[in-house]
């Protein structure tokens, strides 16, 4: 695991971690049921997570997520696509995700899985 301030607008430290996601597409209407979209985050971030998928999302669109770390059990969240772009290494697309505050998500549990691999946590400071 490496940490990265690649994009330092962020203000807050991305962690470069693999993890299974899984997206849960909703049904758009009763002739379609949904599924469940699997993808591996590329970093991760108490607020947010980059992944890379086969199809586009639309910026805006919520999705329900599943995180699958696997020294936890698994952490339920929901998240906004807040941009895509073409992956360079794939055919697919770079989707960033912001993670909701909500009081029916284990939001808080993942916050503090985060701040515990945090390098902040392992206690070096400036």
């Amino acid at each position: 695991m490496t940490t990265s301030l690649e994009h330092e607008d962020r203000g807050e430290v991305r962690l470069e971690l693999e993890a299974t996601i899984f997206v849960e597409i909703l049904a758009s209407n009763k002739n379609n049921t949904g599924n469940v979209l699997m993808c591996n985050s590329l970093d991760l971030s108490e607020n947010g997570l980059q992944v890379v998928v086969d199809d586009e999302m639309s910026a805006g669109s919520i999705f329900r997520l599943c995180i699958d770390l696997k020294e936890a059990d698994p952490i339920f969240l929901v998240a906004e696509v807040k941009w895509q772009r073409p992956d360079p290494e794939t055919d697919g697309y770079r989707i960033g995700f912001s993670l909701f505050e909500s009081d029916d998500t284990d939001i808080q549990r993942w916050k503090e899985l985060v701040a515990d691999m945090s390098p902040d946590s392992q206690g070096t400071s400036d």
